[in-house]
């Protein structure tokens, strides 16, 4: 394992090289696995640690409101949790991650987008993981389908391409307007309640659903569900609907980042 030093020269170095793209994202990455767990006892274990104590704790109190039962609703709460702390994780480290790294920026020039890419690509790498031994729980229930994986892939591709793109869109704009890091923390607390984790879809009025079709992660969510616990599947005019914001708000991330990071420079 290399020291902070030795990362730090190793991807020194690989900045005065930019075609080596992938080579430097692959070290940014383990630089940023490496760092997150540096003198814990329990390292990897974190990952699922958070959102087990974050389940029991929900869930217990949840439990006395939620007037209509959710079939394994400890598993229900674990998954909704995991796909959240990788969303939020990825949004609250990449928003302020071009700032952080301004000595790596001015020292030379190299893709912008690897700064934040690495983030993600760390915290996939955790939540990956943590969903294979998720994997293994739920088979102990029989709720799991082989036949279901498709649905699986799709979950996970909509979260990782809608995580991607709002990272690009806030890193970028928190370049300039560093209060973006402030409203990114503040409203996340306000979507974890705008998404189907502590309670089903279908406790929804019908009324009100239109409010949760401008959340990608109301159907990403009932992916996962779906997979591993036979939930219901996402309409689809709530799947056509998130999919088009995750779209908007994919290309105008990329556009913006592409747009902002020829002067960052200036704003570091």
């Amino acid at each position: 394992m290399f020291s902070d030093e030795a990362y730090y020269t190793i991807i020194c170095s690989m900045l005065n090289h930019p075609h080596h793209y992938l080579e430097l994202l692959l070290v940014m990455t383990q630089k940023e696995i490496r760092a997150r767990y540096k003198y814990t006892m329990f390292g990897f274990l974190w990952m699922i640690i958070n959102p087990l104590l974050q389940m029991l704790i929900i869930g217990t109190v949840f439990t006395f409101f939620i007037k209509e039962p959710v079939a394994h609703y400890y598993f229900h709460l674990f998954i909704g949790l995991l796909v959240w702390n990788f969303f939020s994780l990825s949004l609250n480290k990449t928003t302020p991650s071009i700032v952080n790294e301004r000595v790596l920026i001015k020292k030379s020039r190299f893709p912008r987008t690897v700064i934040p890419l690495s983030i993600i690509l760390s915290n996939f790498i955790h939540f990956f993981l943590s969903m294979l031994l998720y994997t293994v729980a739920v088979l102990f229930i029989g709720t799991f389908d082989l036949h279901r994986l498709p649905a699986l892939v799709l979950g996970l591709y909509q979260l990782i391409v809608f995580s991607t793109g709002l990272s690009l869109l806030t890193a970028a704009l928190n370049v300039r307007y560093r209060d973006v890091n402030f409203f990114v923390q503040a409203f996340l607390n306000v979507w974890f309640y705008a998404t189907p984790i502590i309670y089903s879809l279908s406790m929804i009025p019908r009324s009100l659903l239109w409010i949760w079709r401008f959340n990608p992660l109301t159907s990403t969510l009932q992916l996962f569900q779906l997979t591993f616990l036979g939930e219901p599947a996402p309409g689809l005019f709530m799947l056509s609907a998130n999919f088009l914001v995750i779209a908007v708000v994919t290309v105008a991330g990329a556009m913006i980042f592409r747009k902002e990071s020829k002067n960052f420079d200036d704003w570091l």
